[in-house]
């Protein structure tokens, strides 16, 4: 059986599981995890900052730890920002998270993981919109990696519970980690789960819990007014880490930049961040409202869902304890590998479905409607994946040429300019001839697959012909013609290696004829070798290193001399 990957993309923090014969198992990814981290259970999470270091890219904890010259949280800049700096340097969103996925890739190849990382399942915020989801899986597949599926983290992490939750059980999973909040309650039936309600706040998570405390705690420092950037940065660090150990402790203690230690207690961390608690009652609510009934388990996963004060406020609204067994900050990734163990055939014991957060509809203009439109819905919201509707409309005008097609995503009940009401897209389409508008009716087609991509299809209701077809997640103003500079932008800037160092040319020839002339045709213990020997010099760290490396390669390509 081959091994299946799941990859929990984070806002803060990002996991890569691998679902194998013997279980499911989060794999370590960085090296430079510092030693005070290490019994806070982080050896297994990679930290989702990129930062430059004299040009070159770096990741992780390495990123983490500078001063200056870092981007922390790319995630959410997805459903928003269309370019980031790093740096000196700007680059657009996807190319700079296809960097995080690169080094996720080549850091499994350097630990002995697997040769390639070559496909995952990936996980979204149930919350994210259209655009999101697209970027996601293009980052990906710039990184060179095939996205089986996007799935929901709610679902990833009521998958990762799986066995521990029987047969036609509810579960609410509340999902607070760095960046988002997602409460979805999901149906197990029969091994599958399958999403039933789903609430979400997109900018409400660790991220904003480390503000308020720093806002609280700052103030009763002498002198903190007078700090440098660069003590506050490593102060704020060293904050974070004291609001994890508080989860743990009732009282900590934050080194200061300028020497000495200052006290923080867990009542000082939960009376700053009350309000913030109070803002995850209303998904709750929405989602337990939605979807009536006894909830039979509660998962709370993500790193902010560790804090006894959450844990305690969403226990009381849904009335059941939290469920344990699985690490809050591991059993996304893990419940996606499980998901692609499900999509390779090597979890047979399993199954998910997942639905739509937000309603996919598109604007009409009508006698009576607002001067902004209505929100007409093919999809609605909850609907299961894969979903497809069709409903047909007509020209607002006789002989009308072409009609502006919208499509909208969000709330129907809310008027179309509202900010949860989002554009994703808008084109002309050409009508077919010049008609009275009775006579001009056409249809509209709303595919959306299992990785959340809309695909929608135009056709003429009277002759069948298809007057338009378009990828509508592609979002706004994106443009498939620079894929391939992004794809090239994304190799020069990782300098080919995941940010290592480059192969010679003739270790790349070597590289290449081993895979392409040796590997596909030998024994799977011969095959593991040679993969073991390919991933050994492709992370060769320096010119030393490398010719060591080359020359075993060498020798066991030898072996198999009558295939090349």
């Amino acid at each position: 059986m081959s091994d299946a990957f799941g990859i929990d993309f984070g806002t803060t923090n990002s996991v890569l599981a691998r679902s194998t014969a013997g279980g499911v198992e989060a794999v370590p990814l960085d090296p430079d995890l510092p030693l005070e981290w290490a019994d806070l259970e982080f050896d297994r999470v990679l930290p989702s900052v990129i930062g430059l270091d004299r040009g070159n890219p770096v990741f992780g904890w390495a990123a983490k730890r500078q001063r200056a010259g870092k981007l922390e949280a790319v995630k959410r800049l997805f459903a928003t920002d269309d370019s980031v700096t790093i740096g000196d340097q700007e680059l657009k969103v996807e190319v700079a998270a296809a960097m995080f996925f690169r080094h996720i890739q080549q850091q499994a190849a350097a630990a002995g993981i697997v040769s390639r990382l070559d496909r995952a399942v990936v996980t979204i915020p149930a919350n994210s919109r259209g655009l999101a989801r697209y970027r996601t899986k293009l980052s990906a597949g710039l990184a060179g990696m095939e996205v089986l599926a996007l799935i929901n983290e709610p679902t990833a992490a009521a998958m990762a519970f799986a066995h521990a939750i029987g047969q036609n059980q509810r579960v609410l999973v509340f999902d607070w980690g760095g960046g988002t909040l997602d409460v979805t309650v999901l149906q197990a039936f029969d091994g599958v789960f399958i999403e039933q309600a789903s609430k979400g706040v997109q900018r409400l998570g660790g991220l904003d819990v480390d503000e308020a405390f720093a806002a609280a705690v700052l103030p009763r420092i002498a002198g903190s007014n007078g700090w440098t950037a660069e003590q506050h940065a490593l102060f704020r660090l060293d904050l974070e880490r004291a609001k994890i150990e508080l989860s743990r402790e009732t009282a900590t203690r934050v080194p200061l930049p300028t020497g000495g230690y200052h006290p923080v207690t867990r009542a000082i961390l939960e009376e700053s961040i009350a309000a913030l608690v109070k803002r995850t009652r209303e998904p709750l609510e929405t989602c337990l409202r939605e979807s009536p009934g006894r909830i039979d388990h509660l998962v709370m996963v993500g790193g902010s869902s560790n804090m006894p004060v959450i844990r305690a406020f969403v226990a009381d609204i849904v009335g059941v304890a939290p469920s344990d067994g699985v690490n809050p900050m591991l059993a996304i990734a893990q419940g996606a590998a499980i998901a692609a163990g499900i999509l390779q055939g090597s979890v047979t014991d399993l199954d998910f479905h997942v639905g739509t957060e937000h309603a996919l509809g598109t604007v009409v203009h009508n006698d009576s409607s607002p001067p902004d439109g209505e929100f007409s819905v093919l999809i609605r919201r909850n609907t299961k994946y894969p979903a497809r509707a069709t409903d047909s409309y007509v020209p607002a005008m006789d002989f009308q040429e072409k009609v502006n097609l919208q499509v909208i995503e969000g709330d129907p009940t809310k008027p179309i300019g509202h900010e949860d009401n989002v554009i994703l897209k808008n084109w002309d389409v050409e009508m077919a001839g010049q008609r009275l508008k009775s006579d001009a009716a056409f249809t509209v087609t709303y595919e959306y697959d299992l990785d959340g991509i809309l695909h929608v299809l135009v056709r003429d209701q009277r002759t069948g012909a298809v007057l338009s077809e378009q990828e509508v997640a592609v979002g706004a103003g994106e443009d498939r013609s620079q894929l391939p500079g992004m794809r090239r932008s994304v190799d020069s800037l990782m300098d080919g290696s995941g940010g290592q160092r480059k192969l010679s040319p003739e270790a790349q020839a070597l590289v290449r004829k081993a895979r392409d002339k040796v590997l596909p045709f030998v024994a799977d213990d011969d095959r593991a070798t040679l993969e073991k020997l390919i991933a050994d010099l492709e992370t060769a760290t320096s010119a030393e290193d490398e010719p060591g490396r080359r020359a075993a390669l060498e020798a066991e390509l030898r072996n198999h001399a009558y295939l090349l």
